[in-house]
């Protein structure tokens, strides 16, 4: 069963069009101009819209254009007047399925409005075959470790081309890079693309742990090997037995534990703490960091054979300030990945959004894009994501701090835009303190939380 919303605003011609819908197995609704159309298109999708060109306050022509534009997979059927074809050669023109003629037939319309459900039922099962060769393409990349490493610069073809060069080796490697560039990506490429492909990938944030715990998170421990060690424990380094070990951040290891390490990746063997019996085990050891190595070694932070011994081979990866042609893949990609969450349609972006994404300087690089990306997904609800979805770092300076949207304004919903980018940027500020929050934005307690949970924080 198909959903035909009807625009007209003759009640006869919509009484109608929705009794012969009806008649032929389908759901109508019918709305009287086309500002309802488009508020009833908001809030319920619909299949095939067949809406007159002849109507106030929104015409047919603009709704079309705003229903192609806002929802591409509703098959939209215009009616014109007899006489009017130029109008509706237009209306096909912007993309339009098809047309109809007043008089109204019922035999012309039973062929044309089963054609336009033939047609969305094939939309979309294009719509669902794209999504399993998406998948099957998604899987695919993610067995090459390539699944999340986008980029078309000659930054990223000289990553791309490294990768391919050292995954075929057993080399240790050295990832460089500013956090947020994608160094764990790389290792899980190089690992995908080894001969280590089918053995394990072991990672471990080196500096999540203290320089005890770290220990035991790497070589395990014995029962009873210290307060709380109640059973034995396997530590990454055997886990990753066969495969390839990802020591990230490993510029933050404790001094005092280097020593240790270092001959556990020459050796490639160590022994548990608590335990007497040396392990081996056969590992690829790729390491990352976002830290200056070499100043490092000349402050005693890091001990300079342990850096040799991670140095064999290095690699630099570009910051996103220096590859900023990758940006729109980039933004494609994650406002894809968020849609898909969010079991909606991926919304496009209009050309002052991507303009001001370009003009930024990214410290946080990919990270902090893709972060961005996803919330302004969730704000734009389905809608083009445009400035106002964009946190206030995006906005561009003026006087007035005005910033109009791409197309036709609705004030009530700027209004209410801004005023939740204002409570969240505020209540982000204070560190989610509503008390600081509220007295910063110079509104008393209550109101505040009332509009936290007006805008749907909870916590």
């Amino acid at each position: 069963m198909a959903e035909f919303l009807i625009a007209d605003d003759n009640k006869t011609a919509t009484d109608t069009l929705c009794a012969l819908v009806e008649r032929r197995g389908h759901a109508a609704h019918a709305v009287y101009d086309g500002a309802q159309a488009l508020r009833f298109l908001e809030e319920r999708p619909v299949d095939v819209l067949v809406t007159d060109l002849k109507m106030p306050k929104v015409d047919g022509m603009q709704l079309l254009r705003q229903a192609r534009e806002r929802w591409p997979e509703v098959v939209v059927i215009v009616v014109t007047a007899y006489g009017s074809v130029e109008a509706a050669v237009e209306a096909m023109k912007i993309g339009a399925f098809d047309f109809i003629t007043k008089p109204l037939d019922n035999g012309e319309l039973q062929v044309k409005f089963q054609k336009a459900v033939a047609q969305r039922e094939l939309a979309r099962r294009m719509e669902r075959l794209d999504a399993r060769v998406s998948t099957l393409e998604a899987d695919d990349a993610y067995r090459h470790g390539l699944g999340e490493i986008i980029g078309k610069s000659q930054p990223m073809q000289r990553v791309f081309e490294t990768i391919d060069k050292v995954a075929p080796t057993d080399a240790t490697v050295l990832i460089l890079g500013e956090s947020g560039t994608g160094k764990e990506l790389v290792a899980r490429a190089i690992h995908a693309k080894s001969g280590r492909a089918k053995g394990p990938f072991v990672s471990v944030h080196c500096a999540t742990y203290a320089g005890g715990v770290l220990e035991s998170e790497l070589f395990g421990h014995e029962k009873g090997a210290f307060t709380g060690a109640i059973e034995r424990k396997l530590g990454r380094f055997e886990l990753a037995d066969q495969g390839t070990f990802f020591l990230d951040e490993v510029g933050e290891i404790p001094v005092p534990f280097q020593t240790k390490l270092l001959r556990a990746i020459q050796e490639k063997e160590f022994e548990r703490v608590g335990g007497s019996r040396t392990l081996k085990v056969d590992i690829r050891i790729i390491s990352a960091t976002n830290k200056n190595l070499p100043k490092a070694i000349r402050d005693g932070e890091f001990r300079e054979d342990l850096f040799y011994r991670l140095n064999i081979f290095t690699m630099e990866l570009p910051p996103l300030r220096s590859r900023k042609e990758d940006i729109p893949l980039l933004v494609e990609a994650f406002i894809k990945r968020q849609a898909q969450r969010q079991e909606r349609q991926a919304p496009g972006l209009t050309p002052r959004a991507m303009d001001s994404l370009m003009d930024y300087n990214w410290p946080g690089n990919v990270r902090e894009l893709r972060n961005v990306i996803e919330r302004a997904t969730i704000l734009a609800a389905g809608a083009p994501i445009n400035l106002s979805h964009l946190p206030p770092t995006f906005l561009p300076p003026s006087a007035s701090y005005v910033c109009l949207p791409d197309s036709d304004v609705n004030f009530d919903e700027e209004m209410e835009n801004f005023e939740r980018r204002l409570i969240l940027h505020g209540y982000e500020r204070s560190g989610r303190i509503k008390a600081k929050a509220a007295k910063m934005l110079g509104i008393d307690r209550n109101r505040f939380r009332y509009k936290l949970e007006k805008f749907g924080v909870t916590d």
